[in-house]
């Protein structure tokens, strides 16, 4: 597994000035279209300073030669410094594997993921990682896989771009009265967009509320209640993913892995997502 930077890379119509309904869904269009391109622009322009950092440059050095511990300290000093992208947790979860620390390898993994949910060496990587120490993967439904296709605010950006083609094909329907029939099942496409959209961006919004967590603690044990001396229900191993369903004043964390439910103190686990 290589330590890596990676990169991802968006007519005039007749009848102009458009009065009356259609010039507020000329406005409307404008403010959609380029709205999400300054905002695009950041990300960007952060990630440029991060691969230019002196600290990363040094990370990257560390790792290449083989001091995998000092590229860990490098990558964390980062995070610790407000760097949170794809790149720099991907980075700090193949220096930890390298380490030794799967704990920490498959948290930043996972996190990595959650960002760029279709990224093949992320999941190849969390794939391995995971089998490495004989944990269960994730296994999500129909729905979840297709709505990991896309991070939360991908399908934000996706919904923008389904009203901005729906409002679009608004506006060619008042100007050209003749295709008004057929652009009205046009825009189906883009409503259907929106809606899909909707499920995605709920999907994730979901997770925010079940939490998951990975064990960072040896001897991890489901209990079947929130109380010292209940009955041991199952074990856990190290560095396995799970998913909290509950939470209990007194530091118990229901939690749910490999299909099956129980508790677990919060000592033995440290939370991924969100």
């Amino acid at each position: 597994m290589k330590s890596r930077i990676c990169s991802s890379a968006f007519r005039r119509l007749r009848a102009w000035p458009p009065e009356g309904g259609t010039a507020c869904l000329f406005i409307l269009a404008a403010l959609l279209i380029f709205s999400p391109v300054a905002n695009a622009s950041q990300p960007a322009a952060s990630q440029i300073k991060y691969q230019k950092s002196e600290r990363f440059i040094s990370a990257q050095a560390a790792y290449d030669e083989g001091r995998y511990a000092e590229a860990a300290q490098l990558y964390r000093q980062l995070a610790d410094n407000g760097v949170d992208n794809v790149e720099l947790h991907y980075n700090l979860a193949n220096a930890h594997f390298k380490n030794g620390n799967l704990p920490e390898a498959v948290l930043h993994y996972r996190k990595a993921w959650y960002k760029a949910p279709r990224d093949p060496d992320i999941r190849a990587n969390l794939h391995f990682a995971l089998n490495a120490v004989g944990a269960a993967e994730p296994t999500p439904s129909f729905l979840e896989r297709l709505f990991n296709v896309l991070p939360q605010n991908g399908w934000i950006v996706a919904a923008t771009g389904g009203y901005i083609a729906l409002i679009l094909i608004l506006i060619l329907g008042r100007l050209i009265r003749p295709a008004k029939r057929t652009l009205t099942k046009l825009s189906l496409l883009p409503a259907a967009l929106i809606l899909l959209s909707a499920g995605g961006w709920w999907h994730w919004q979901k997770l925010t509320v079940n939490a998951e967590w990975v064990v960072v603690k040896s001897g991890a044990t489901a209990l079947f209640g929130p109380i010292e001396g209940s009955t041991a229900h199952y074990k856990i191993p190290l560095a396995a993913l799970v998913r909290q369903h509950g939470i209990d004043s007194k530091g118990w964390i229901e939690i749910e892995y490999d299909g099956k439910k129980g508790w677990l103190k919060e000592a033995y686990i440290k939370r991924v997502y969100p």
